[in-house]
């Protein structure tokens, strides 16, 4: 059987796939894109949050914001509400089936293909080509070849196992649904050990009096969730919540010869609010770059590959470690603790300590000021 050979296969049609579809295609390679979903974006489990940083760091679609973020209220766990205004919009809820095609028409007109309802169920790596196998949802069977392999499977770990490649040990548990919402105004954090241990709640407004309202524990999101309804929406279920796990921690071997794997399928993702948007699109550039180069030199070798390990690990390994320990420390408290927190940030001064040093993308030395500011918050454990 006579197969094309694409150069490049990426499997996943998220934003760090599309994004390095888009880069690679855009340097003249022949790009296929392999997606299991019959549509791109579609029942995306995701506040839709994305940073300021996003929209002035990456080409992505400026009409998928549905509103800007400048206010926040977070509510503790006893109730105690805090209202945080920033001085200027620091990140967009969007909506993310128009982000995520938006990256996708970018890497279709730079000549990508697409396969919708295309699940892989096999893959080899031989001498001079990837192969994969793919089951499409009407029972077809398809082979595809390529020179490289990109994984972007999200939170499908199946290919990164039969690869040999590593995966996330550590995971956090997401919940989330539309709801009604009673106001626009700002997005509202929840915190507290039924609703959220180890992670917090969510309320974040969509327009039409709707948001989209989740959490991430440590804990059943499914009990968490019912709080939240309880205490908060006033509603009697939760039909259609979706579920999700959440990649905590950095991964090793995220590469082999002639394979990389980019975003939540390498661990790229914030330990601290569970994103993996920005982090996804930094990293697919990385990718995009060690491919280029290895096209260059005809060399697709384990140790060509490595340096991408190497670059996207110098640039956000230490803030995935930072965040993973501060969350984890939170973790810890207990609600009366948490409620002596939520008393320190109401203290004179702090706000401004935040509106100056608090960055949406990069939480490390925030967080690690955070707790210097405070030392005697160290104590509140023992």
């Amino acid at each position: 059987m006579n197969h094309k050979m694409y150069d490049v296969i990426v499997v996943g049609a998220g934003p760090a796939g599309l994004n390095a579809a888009r880069l690679l295609a855009g340097k003249g390679l022949e790009v296929l894109i392999i997606e299991a979903k019959e549509e791109v974006g579609k029942g995306v489990i995701c506040t839709g949050i994305i940073g300021r940083e996003t929209f002035e760091k990456f080409d992505v679609s400026h009409e998928s914001i549905i509103q800007s973020i400048q206010k926040v209220k977070l509510i503790s766990p006893l109730g105690t509400s805090i209202f945080y205004n920033h001085p200027f919009p620091f990140a967009y809820i969007v909506d993310r089936e128009e982000f995520d095609n938006y990256l996708l028409e970018l890497a279709m007109k730079n000549g990508a293909e697409i396969k919708l309802k295309h699940r892989v169920i096999n893959v080899s790596v031989e001498k001079d080509w990837v192969e994969i196998g793919c089951k499409h949802t009407e029972g077809e069977l398809r082979t595809y070849r390529g020179k490289v392999l990109i994984l972007a499977t999200g939170i499908e770990y199946e290919l990164n196992k039969k690869l040999g490649l590593g995966y996330p040990a550590r995971f956090l548990k997401a919940a989330q649904k539309y709801s009604r919402c009673n106001s626009n105004e700002y997005v509202t954090l929840l915190l507290g050990n039924k609703i959220a241990k180890g992670g917090f709640g969510w309320i974040v407004p969509v327009g039409n009096d709707m948001a989209r309202v989740g959490l991430m524990t440590e804990g059943n999101p499914k009990i968490g969730f019912k709080h939240i309804i309880e205490k908060y929406l006033q509603e009697e279920e939760y039909k259609d919540l979706q579920l999700k796990p959440i990649a905590q921690g950095v991964v090793s071997k995220t590469f082999r010869e002639r394979v990389l794997a980019v975003g939540e399928a390498a661990g790229q993702v914030k330990t601290t609010t569970g994103g993996g948007v920005y982090f996804g699109l930094l990293c697919s550039e990385i990718a995009s770059t060690t491919i280029l180069e290895a096209f260059k030199d005809g060399n697709f070798s384990k140790k060509k590959f490595s340096t991408y390990e190497k670059q996207w690990k110098s640039k956000i390994a230490g803030e995935i470690r930072t965040g993973y320990i501060v969350r984890n420390f939170c973790g810890r408290l207990s609600d009366h603790q948490m409620e002596r927190v939520f008393n320190i940030i109401q203290s004179d001064g702090f706000f401004d300590y935040i509106a100056k040093n608090a960055d949406f993308d990069w939480h490390g030395k925030f967080l690690l000021g955070f707790l210097k500011k405070i030392s005697y918050f160290l104590n509140l454990l023992h």
